[in-house]
């Protein structure tokens, strides 16, 4: 019997209760200009009927020479990380392209992403404009995705390989975190061990700072055809408990401190570690907070005294270090906003001053 050839590229999805989405997302697959594709659809223990959507799909994708496993858990695992996880240790694609089950692809998304990482021997392929795909007054329309502060480029090009530089420009919003619009070479996530923490929000952010700190070449290219659906049903679109966005806060700065511990560039360079810690505790607190003052309209007060009473519930020991650092971190950046108020009052009187002259 001749021996089975590997994929080019192995497509993970995550599935749960998308019966909507899946057949659109599944089909753009199939339609793909690139061959030898292998799909593996994770069921999170969807209650709908995705499970026997995407099933239907399998002899399709026989017939085209491409394969589509389906995997079910027996238990939800509440986040995306762990379905991706599981099946990136099954993949067998020499790359891994990662999808949401309710977006789908322009035909040419994996060719162009394939052919890009072979010419230049990436580890990271990195598209900067993706599409977003929306109901808007009443129709459907489809416009660019860009991130507002990474570098506008006309063909492919190699990111700096200058570490120090490379975590400046996370900071500076310079990488999407959002692994949909990436395409990995599968043996450099292996051989770092990248995976995916169990949090329900920002586990890509986690993810992202991995790839972004170890990955030797890294090429962006200027656009690719992945199509992110927005929608009301979306779990990146619901409400957040505030309990579970604080374990989810304390999981993502334990993760991010032990990879930063485990290389030796940030032993000798430790400013970025902390550097790095407060820039993830910021943009988490912009996330969770902005829903928490205005979803749930609570105030200040009620959220501080929320999270200290949440943090020391879940084991004392290990959470002081980590309750004091928020609320000094916190009280710094307060600080910080009333001396800029008081700076733009100085200016307003000067000012004020210089026209009455």
């Amino acid at each position: 019997m001749a021996k089975e050839k590997n994929p080019v590229v192995s497509v993970i999805i995550p599935m749960y209760n998308v019966e909507k989405y899946i057949g659109e997302c599944l089909e753009s697959i199939l339609k793909q200009t690139l061959k030898n594709i292998e799909v593996i659809v994770v069921d999170d223990c969807s209650t709908d009927n995705s499970l026997e959507i995407a099933e239907k799909f399998i002899p399709a994708f026989e017939s085209k020479n491409n394969r589509l496993i389906t995997v079910t858990f027996t238990q939800n695992s509440g986040c995306p990380g762990i379905p991706r996880n599981f099946a990136l240790d099954m993949a067998k694609g020499k790359y891994v392209h990662f999808m949401d089950s309710d977006d789908f692809l322009s035909e040419d998304v994996l060719e162009i992403f394939y052919n890009t990482a072979e010419k230049f021997n990436a580890d990271v392929v990195d598209a900067n404009v993706t599409l977003k795909y929306e109901y808007i007054n009443g129709k459907f329309e489809t416009t660019a995705k860009t991130m507002k502060n990474s570098p506008r480029i006309e063909q492919p090009t190699f990111e700096t390989f200058d570490i120090a530089k490379r975590i400046e420009d996370i900071m500076d919003i310079k990488y999407s975190n959002t692994v949909c619009s990436k395409f990995f070479r599968r043996d450099f996530l292996i051989r770092n061990n990248i995976k995916f923490p169990a949090m329900t929000i920002t586990e890509d952010f986690i993810f992202m700072f991995q790839y972004v700190v170890l990955a030797k070449n890294y090429v962006r290219i200027p656009f690719v055809g992945y199509i992110n659906r927005i929608h009301g049903d979306s779990t990146t679109h619901k409400n957040r408990d505030i309990k579970i966005g604080l374990l989810d806060l304390i999981e993502g700065v334990y993760c991010l401190d032990n990879f930063m511990q485990s290389q030796n560039f940030f032993e000798e360079n430790s400013k970025y570690q902390y550097r790095i810690i407060d820039f993830f505790n910021q943009w988490f607190a912009d996330k969770m907070f902005k829903y928490l003052f205005f979803d749930m309209n609570l105030d200040v007060e009620e959220i501080f005294s929320e999270h200290f009473r949440e943090v020391f519930k879940l084991d004392p020991q290990k959470n002081i270090p980590f309750a004091n650092y928020l609320f000094t971190s916190t009280n710094i950046y307060k600080m910080l906003i009333k001396q800029q108020s008081q700076e733009i009052e100085y200016l307003k009187k000067m000012l004020q001053k210089s026209n009455i002259e």
